[in-house]
C-alpha cells in the first residue's frame, strides 16, 4: 500500500454529542494529563496579559475585548446559513481567535461557554474546506488548517474546561477534519503526478475563474504549502498517543516545512514579497516553535537565514502610510509589514536585536501569536547602516536615508518571476517627505475577470511600454502564477549617498515582441531627492515607440501632474516631483491614464513618449521638493560627443551608452 494511500483511509469516526456539560473553568488550567502544550506554559501569561497593555498591541486587543460573547454565535449563525467557507467561515475562525485571547486574559463564564457552543457546532460540520480532489474528496489549504490551528488553540486556553470526553472528540474532528486534508494536499503537492484533479467544490465553483490543473506545482513551492504543513504538524503533536497516523503525519510536516524553507533566498529575502513572508512565517513558525519545544529533533535555526530574513523586512520598509501604519516596498500582491510576534520570536531565536526593534518599530499586529510571543522590553537595535542600500539575491534594489517616516525610499525592481508576481520588471517606486511620489499601486485583482486585473500589467507599473503594450504575463487562467518575463542586474555601484545600477529586461519583451533586440533600464540614486532614470531600447528590424510610465500616488485623488514642453511636475500635498526629459529621439512627457473603469480607480501618470525609431536613449531627470509649491532645483541634460552630461541640483553625472551597460561617471 502507497503513502498516498494510507493518507487516503480515513480513521477515527466522530461524535457530535453536545458540548453543554462541559463545566465553565477557568481558563489558565492545565491541558489533561499527557497532552503536549502547542502554544503557551501558564507562566506566560502573565506577560500575555502585559502584552494586551502595550503599546502596540493595545488598540488591537481594545478591539477584540469590545466584541461581546454573543458575537462568535452571530458569525456562526450566519455562516450555518450560508454554507459560505471562503468568507463567512474565516469570519468565524476569526471572531473565536479574538475571542480566545479574550478568554485567556479575561476569563469569564458567559464567554467560555460561547467558546465551548463554538466547538461544538465547528466539529460538526461535516467538513472545513472549500477544496476537492477528483470531485468529492476534501482537501485542505487554508480553511481547513485554519480551523485546526484554531481549534488546538481553544483546546488550551480552556485548559481542564475541556473535558476527557470532549478532549477526544474534538481531537477525532482534528484529525480528520483537519490533519488528513492537510496531510492529503501535502503529499499532492509532492506528488502532482498522482493527483485526479483538484478543484472547488460545488458551492465554491464561480469563486475563481482558473484551472487548477497545475495548482499542486504551483502552491507546492509558494507561501500555500506552509499553511496546511503547519497545521498539519500541530496537529500530529496533539495526537501523539491519540491517533496512530500522527507519526507519520509528524513526519510529513516536518520534511514540508524544511521543503518551504527552501524557497527562502540564502539571504533571508523571499520572492513573493513581504506579506507572503508574513503568511508563510504565521502559518509555519507556530509548528517550528512546538516542534522545538516538544519533539526537539529537529535544527531548524540551520534550515534558513532567519537573520537574513530580518534584514530582507527591514528593507522592504518605507516609512508610514497617511493612516500611520507601517508602509511597504509592495512589489507583487504585498499589502502591509510583518506581525509582531513572529519577528519577536525569531528575535528570541537568534539573539537578534534587529528582529526585537522591527517588532516593537514597523510591525503591523494582526493574529494571536503577536500576544503570545511580542516581546515590548526586549533589548533591541535599529536597522544599520549596511542596509541603506541594499541589493538582494532576487535582484530587487532598495535605497534609503533612513527608516523615518519622512525618509526618502527608493526601490526598483529587476529579477526572476515569482508567484503574486506582476509584469513590473524594471519598475522603479520612490516615497520622499511622506508621500509616494512613484506609486506601486495596492488592491490589483486576483481574479483575470475583475478590471483590476489591469493593475498587474506593465501599463500599471512604472516602466516601459513598447508599442504600446508591456511585457510578458500571465493570463490569470492558473491564478497569480509566475510569468516568463526575467530581468538581470548588469552594474550595480554603491558609493553611500550615489548609488546606480542598470537592468536588461530584453528578455521579458522579446517573448511577446521578436523585434525587441534590447531594452535597458539604468537608474542613479543621489540622495535624498536625485534620481536620473536613463531608458536604453534597441530594435532588430522594425521600429517601433516607446513609452516610459511615472504614477504618482493618487489614492486620495489629490494627485496632480502638469506638463510644460519637456518638463513636468508631480505633485501630492507634501512633496513634488519634477521632472526633466531629454532624448535622441525627441520623446515628450505627456499626461496619460491606466484605462480602467472608474470604480476600479484613478490612475493618472506621465508618460514619456518617445515616437517611431530604431534606437531610443531617453533620459527622466527626477528632483524631489518638499511642499505642494516648491520650486524645482536646476535640472539638466546636454549632449556630448560619446553621451550625455546630466546636472540636477548638486549632482552631476556623465553617461555614455554601449552595446552594454552605459558607463556612468559622477563629475
Amino acid at each position: 500500500m502507497t503513502r498516498r494511500e494510507l493518507i487516503r483511509i480515513g480513521g477515527s469516526s466522530l461524535l457530535f454529542a453536545s458540548l453543554a456539560s462541559a463545566g465553565l473553568r477557568a481558563s489558565s488550567s492545565p491541558l489533561p494529563r499527557g497532552s503536549n502544550r502547542l502554544f503557551f506554559e501558564p507562566e506566560d501569561i502573565p506577560q500575555i496579559r502585559a502584552n494586551t497593555k502595550s503599546a502596540l498591541l493595545s488598540p488591537l486587543y481594545q478591539q477584540w475585548v469590545a466584541s461581546p460573547p454573543s458575537a462568535l454565535q452571530a458569525t456562526l449563525d450566519k455562516f450555518e446559513v450560508s454554507g459560505e467557507i471562503v468568507r463567512d467561515f474565516a469570519a468565524v475562525l476569526f471572531e473565536l481567535e479574538h475571542s480566545l485571547i479574550v478568554q485567556l486574559v479575561e476569563p469569564t463564564p458567559p464567554r467560555q461557554a460561547s467558546i465551548l457552543d463554538a466547538l461544538a457546532r465547528v466539529i460538526a460540520r461535516p467538513h472545513w474546506d472549500y477544496f476537492r480532489d477528483g470531485g468529492t474528496e476534501v482537501i485542505g489549504i487554508q480553511r481547513a488548517s485554519f480551523a485546526t490551528v484554531r481549534l488546538l488553540f481553544a483546546r488550551e486556553v480552556l485548559g481542564d474546561a475541556i473535558t476527557p470526553d470532549l478532549s477526544s472528540r474534538l481531537l477525532d474532528a482534528i484529525a480528520e477534519k483537519g490533519c488528513l486534508p492537510c496531510a492529503r494536499t501535502v503529499e499532492d503537492m509532492d506528488h502532482p503526478e498522482t493527483v485526479t484533479g483538484w478543484d472547488f467544490d460545488e458551492q465554491h465553483a464561480g469563486f475563481y475563474d482558473i484551472t487548477m490543473e497545475r495548482w499542486p506545482e504551483i502552491l507546492g513551492a509558494n507561501n500555500l504549502r506552509a499553511a496546511p504543513t503547519g497545521a498539519l504538524g500541530l496537529g500530529a503533536i496533539a495526537l501523539q498517543g491519540h491517533d496512530p497516523r500522527a507519526d507519520e503525519w509528524l513526519a510529513a510536516a516536518v520534511a514540508s516545512t524544511e521543503r518551504f524553507l527552501k524557497l527562502v533566498s540564502p539571504d533571508g529575502s523571499y520572492f513573493e514579497g513581504l506579506s507572503y513572508l508574513d503568511y508563510s512565517l504565521r502559518t509555519c513558525l507556530p509548528f517550528i516553535d512546538a516542534h522545538r519545544r516538544n519533539i526537539g529533533d529537529v535544527n531548524w535555526l540551520e534550515k534558513a537565514n532567519f537573520d537574513g530574513m530580518i534584514d530582507y523586512v527591514s528593507t522592504m520598509q518605507m516609512g508610514r502610510t497617511s493612516s500611520g501604519d507601517p508602509d511597504i516596498v509592495n512589489f507583487s500582491d504585498a499589502r502591509r509589514s510583518m506581525m509582531a510576534g513572529p519577528l519577536s520570536r525569531i528575535g528570541e531565536y537568534t539573539n537578534n536585536s534587529l528582529a526585537h526593534w522591527n517588532a516593537q518599530n514597523i510591525s503591523h499586529p494582526f493574529f494571536f501569536y503577536d500576544f503570545l510571543w511580542y516581546r515590548p522590553n526586549a533589548p533591541s537595535t535599529p536597522p544599520p547602516p549596511r542596509l541603506l542600500n541594499h541589493r538582494n539575491d532576487l535582484n530587487w534594489i532598495i535605497c534609503r536615508t533612513g527608516w523615518a517616516a519622512d525618509d526618502a525610499v527608493l526601490a526598483f525592481k529587476s529579477g526572476a518571476p515569482a508567484n503574486h508576481e506582476h509584469a513590473d520588471r524594471n519598475h522603479i517606486t520612490f516615497k520622499a517627505h511622506g508621500e509616494r511620489l512613484l506609486q506601486d499601486h495596492f488592491g490589483a485583482a486576483y481574479d483575470r475577470r475583475h478590471d483590476g486585473w489591469k493593475m498587474r500589467l506593465t501599463d500599471g507599473h512604472n516602466a516601459i511600454l513598447i508599442g504600446g503594450k508591456g511585457h510578458q504575463y500571465v493570463d490569470g487562467i492558473h491564478g497569480t502564477n509566475d510569468s516568463k518575463a526575467y530581468a538581470n542586474i548588469l552594474q550595480y555601484e554603491d558609493h553611500g549617498d550615489h548609488v546606480w545600477w542598470t537592468s536588461d529586461a530584453s528578455s521579458a519583451y522579446v517573448i511577446e515582441n521578436n523585434h525587441v533586440h534590447q531594452v535597458l533600464r539604468s537608474v542613479l540614486y543621489a540622495k535624498p531627492g536625485i534620481i536620473i532614470v536613463a531608458d536604453q531600447i534597441r530594435f532588430r528590424y522594425r521600429p517601433q515607440t516607446v513609452d516610459a510610465r511615472f504614477f504618482p500616488d493618487n489614492h486620495d485623488d489629490l494627485a496632480q501632474l502638469k506638463v510644460n514642453g519637456p518638463r513636468f511636475t508631480l505633485s501630492r500635498p507634501h512633496a513634488q516631483l519634477h521632472g526633466l526629459v531629454a532624448s535622441d529621439t525627441n520623446a515628450q512627457p505627456r499626461v496619460a491614464r491606466l484605462e480602467v473603469k472608474p470604480e476600479t480607480g484613478d490612475f493618472p501618470c506621465i508618460e514619456v513618449h518617445s515616437p517611431v525609431a530604431l534606437t531610443h536613449h531617453i533620459f527622466t531627470v527626477l528632483a524631489t521638493t518638499a511642499g505642494p509649491d516648491s520650486p524645482a532645483p536646476n535640472l539638466k541634460v546636454t549632449p556630448q560627443n560619446t553621451g550625455w552630461k546630466i546636472t540636477a541640483g548638486d549632482c552631476n553625472v556623465s553617461i555614455t551608452p554601449t552595446t552594454f551597460a552605459p558607463k556612468i561617471r559622477l563629475l
